[in-house]
């Protein structure tokens, strides 16, 4: 299973953590010593991937998916259902829990009434469904196979803040199209849009943009985003690992940022509430808003600085539980697939980080009187990259009725993303 070829193809998003590799490497203690099948140790909120695109087959897949957890959460995109699926896969998958997102419910009902393709798992669906609603209004016995609803603990984890922090990446594309138009006195070449957008944003950026500007009047605009936050606050929220499958490089872009935003959120939580539980335990310094890293993010005089190195910086609780969560990208024909493969190592310690988030409208902090607490990081050296904790009062901005700190809109919009590249003892 994953075989490579021997030049291997790349998403988008592969390309870019290939190209630009690790900030630093290091080597880390084996955190899972007996992994289970086909499995490989990866660390507290680690990553890995996304890899090349992998050869392969009918029985790769369903390999995999047989090798997920007993209590693993799958969540389908639209072209994974409506698109030739091998009978074998769709069982395999029917082994486990599958949660459909109400976005990509949304988007089957035409295949639901008209069943173009995979009729058999039309009807399989259709039956949960019914059922669903028999459990609803009887109290029958559940199903695997359900349509996810967003009750209010989903809105009390963040889930319209990460829903729309996301969805800024496709606004880019309106929005970069009516300044090249002021700007120009004409509506934008597709030329020129691209320069502008990829100036700004990156390449990764550019697609999400032209995605956002071509689909801008769309009932389904969204859909991909839906479908990540609901995925990741899934398996944070029950701590079942939780396997996004897709046909599409878009909602593999998504899972990669999301996975980097809320990482970076939860560490900030836990340094700002270790330093207002022990001041001492952090040296925080008053420094002035002179640097201009400092300078665009926070309003005021002066911010609390601490500085650090990643291998010093642990802010981490010691007891946690850890839980996977998975996109697998398929491209290609049922019986010979290009399969791109992404892992995060979250823990579900995470939940009160989403809290916060929720509760303070965007913060990571409840601590300082609505000032907030956020990481910068930076290349060092080889083995080491240099870790800043700002505290202060950050700048916001607003599109639409969504106000957000400046650092989110940095991170959401900018291929800045540092990665280690972790070695853990005895393992090849």
């Amino acid at each position: 299973m994953a075989r490579k070829s021997k030049n291997p193809k790349m998403t988008v998003t592969s390309r870019f953590f290939a190209e630009t590799g690790g900030a630093a490497a290091r080597q880390f203690p084996n955190p899972f010593p007996n992994p289970p099948p086909l499995r490989s140790p990866i660390g507290r909120l680690h990553s890995r991937g996304p890899s090349a695109k992998l050869d392969w087959t009918t029985s790769d897949l369903v390999d995999a998916v047989s090798a997920s957890l007993k209590d693993a959460i799958f969540f389908p995109d639209t072209g994974v259902l409506t698109r030739d699926l091998d009978v074998a896969v769709w069982n395999a998958l029917c082994a486990r829990h599958i949660l459909i997102a109400p976005g990509v419910w949304k988007e089957l009902l035409p295949w639901l009434k008209t069943p173009f393709c995979n009729k058999g798992v039309r009807d399989s669906v259709v039956a949960a469904v019914k059922n669903q609603v028999r459990v609803a209004d009887q109290g029958a016995g559940p199903s695997n196979i359900e349509v996810l609803l967003l009750n209010e603990d989903f809105i009390n984890h963040g889930y319209e803040y990460y829903l729309k922090l996301l969805t800024l990446r496709k606004m880019m594309g309106p929005v970069a199209t009516a300044v090249l138009t002021k700007k120009l006195g004409r509506a934008p070449t597709q030329e020129e849009f691209h320069a502008e957008v990829q100036r700004q944003f990156g390449e990764r950026g550019f697609l999400l943009a032209r995605k956002g500007l071509d689909g801008a009047n769309s009932p389904n605009r969204t859909t991909d985003e839906h479908l990540v936050v609901a995925a990741f606050l899934t398996a944070i929220m029950t701590g079942s690992e939780v396997f996004i499958v897709t046909r599409d490089p878009d909602v593999l872009e998504q899972y990669v940022k999301l996975r980097s935003v809320i990482k970076e959120h939860y560490r900030a939580m836990l340094a700002a509430e270790r330093y207002a539980l022990n001041p001492g335990s952090m040296v925080f310094q008053q420094v002035p808003v002179r640097d201009e890293y400092v300078r665009v993010r926070f309003s005021g005089d002066s911010v609390l600085q601490f500085e650090t190195t990643d291998a010093q910086f642990n802010p981490l609780p010691p007891k946690f539980h850890f839980v996977n969560i998975y996109c697998i990208l398929l491209g290609g024909e049922p019986t010979s697939m290009k399969v791109t493969i992404a892992n995060f190592g979250a823990e579900t310690e995470m939940a009160r980080a989403l809290r916060v988030k929720a509760s303070t409208k965007g913060l990571n902090t409840d601590k300082f009187n609505g000032h907030n607490c956020i990481i910068l990081t930076e290349h060092l050296t080889p083995d080491k990259q240099r870790v800043i904790v700002l505290i202060g009062k950050e700048r916001r901005a607003q599109f639409g009725d969504f106000i957000v700190g400046v650092d989110d809109v940095n991170n959401v919009l900018t291929d800045n993303e540092l990665t280690i590249k972790a070695h853990y003892d005895g393992v090849v």
